[in-house]
């Protein structure tokens, strides 16, 4: 009894913590059941993504869109971006040049996934993008930073340019965040035209 009594504002304490972690994780698991119900389109390009309504548009351009997590302190954002002109490098140039530029170098297990067409679920999108690639996984960023970063570039039929879309975060908001991030692409359509 007298140790109860000595330690009870640390067992106070740690009941706490646990109710708010138990808290935390049903909240995260109500965001991804309503994440359909709930999301909104953005048109990018001629494009139509789908956006979870808890991401802020923070940053648009006509060929970028940036969303943050405005209602939390997450280290965590996401850019979509339109490049009109490839200057006829490939893709994996591409990537090669962005991860140099970023100093991001990706954990050695990171597999480099060289079509993920498969991701879209509207078979316009898969029929118009021939050239994909995707990079998802832990990487350092300028040696010390620990991230999690997840790339896509697809570049379409017929089309000088090419999109990138990447999501970066610290480690442990890039698993809340990146499902969602994934499924806005899978979810990418054209703008119907009316």
């Amino acid at each position: 009894m007298d140790i109860l009594t000595n330690h009870i504002f640390e067992w106070l304490f740690l009941i706490l913590l646990i109710g708010g972690a138990l808290y935390t994780l049903r909240i995260i698991g109500q965001e991804k059941s309503s994440f359909k119900q709930e999301c909104y389109e953005v048109q990018f390009s001629d494009l139509a993504l789908m956006i979870p309504n808890w991401w802020s548009l923070t940053e648009q351009t006509p060929i970028r869109l940036k969303f943050e997590r405005t209602d939390t302190r997450y280290d965590w954002y996401a850019y979509y971006t339109y490049f009109p002109n490839h200057e006829g490098k490939e893709l994996t140039k591409i990537l090669e040049d962005k991860l140099n530029q970023e100093g991001i170098e990706f954990d050695s297990d990171v597999v480099f996934e060289t079509d993920s067409r498969v991701l879209f679920r509207d078979d316009k999108i898969q029929e118009q993008f021939q050239e994909v690639i995707r990079v998802e996984g832990k990487a350092s960023q300028n040696v010390v930073d620990r991230i999690y970063y997840d790339i896509y570039l697809m570049r379409r039929l017929e089309d000088e340019g090419y999109f990138l879309f990447e999501s970066r975060s610290s480690v442990l908001n890039g698993l809340v965040e990146g499902p969602y991030f994934e499924e806005s692409l899978s979810e990418l359509s054209f703008i119907r035209e009316s």
